[in-house]
């Protein structure tokens, strides 16, 4: 009985005979010098911006404060006092002060309207738009939650633009922190060139750098006008979910690069190391 049924697990959906393992299987192999080398590359770079931390900080907090004169937003801004008291896992993030607009019953009802409009114009998007016709009306049932939220009950709303800025910052340097573990244990497990492993991880931490106090300047943009009935749809959406759409992204671009090199070329053929 038992012989049966591990021979029906090997079969296919339609029982037409056994399913082989695939090749990849037979040509599993990690040398352990690539393991180790892997986890060196990512200590070297977690050392690295670890080092670099304060410095990070820095320039995240002159892009936001540059962007929130350029766009003349209302309020008081100004670097975080004391930047260098942050730990390894979180960041400091400027003071932004920003004058927010009154969330009155027209205010909010002008809210309803374009929630209510956005969800019937979803459902006119063609079959091929589907997916965003999906995207859109989450956005509006994140939206449209607020709205009630803050129609009966404003004070209780635990969150400010401040908050909101220093925790995507902090996510922005988590981000940052695992990114080289984490291709530890996706890319440079690969047989791909040292070159194209540092690459990989160097292009995406810029992507994070560059992306995230841009990120949040917008954020901050769009809640001094909106208010913070924004702010749930942005977290939600617009938050740390865009720069992983990024990073995964860049991850799939960097496993379609061919290393045209005799060494690696062998490497990359089933049953080599």
């Amino acid at each position: 009985m038992a012989t049966r049924s591990a021979s029906l697990r090997r079969r296919g959906s339609l029982s037409q005979g056994r399913v082989p393992l695939h090749r990849s299987i037979f040509s599993l192999h990690l040398p352990l010098h690539r393991l180790g080398l892997g986890f060196g590359m990512a200590l070297a770079f977690t050392v690295a911006l670890v080092a670099a931390q304060l410095a990070i900080e820095t320039a995240w907090h002159a892009q936001m404060l540059w962007w929130m004169q350029a766009l003349e937003l209302p309020g008081q801004y100004e670097p975080a006092l004391a930047a260098a008291e942050h730990g390894l896992f979180t960041l400091k993030p400027p003071f932004i002060d920003l004058a927010l607009p009154e969330l009155g019953w027209s205010v909010l009802a002008q809210h309803a309207l374009v929630v209510v409009a956005v969800w019937a114009v979803s459902g006119w998007l063609p079959e091929s738009a589907r997916p965003a016709a999906y995207l859109l009306r989450f956005a509006v049932l994140i939206h449209g939650t607020s709205v009630v939220y803050f129609l009966f009950w404003p004070g209780s709303f635990a969150h400010s633009a401040l908050s909101h800025a220093g925790y995507g910052l902090t996510l922005g340097w988590a981000l940052m922190l695992l990114t080289p573990w984490l291709h530890l244990i996706t890319y440079y497990l690969f047989p791909f060139a040292v070159w194209q492993r540092v690459a990989l991880t160097a292009v995406t931490l810029v992507f994070v750098f560059v992306l995230t106090p841009l990120q949040y300047a917008s954020h901050l943009a769009i809640v001094s006008k909106l208010g913070l009935v924004a702010l749930p749809v942005l977290h939600l959406l617009l938050g740390v979910m865009l720069p992983i759409v990024g990073m995964v992204a860049l991850y799939g671009w960097g496993m379609s690069w061919h290393d045209p090199s005799p060494h690696h070329a062998a490497a990359r053929r089933p049953g080599a190391p």
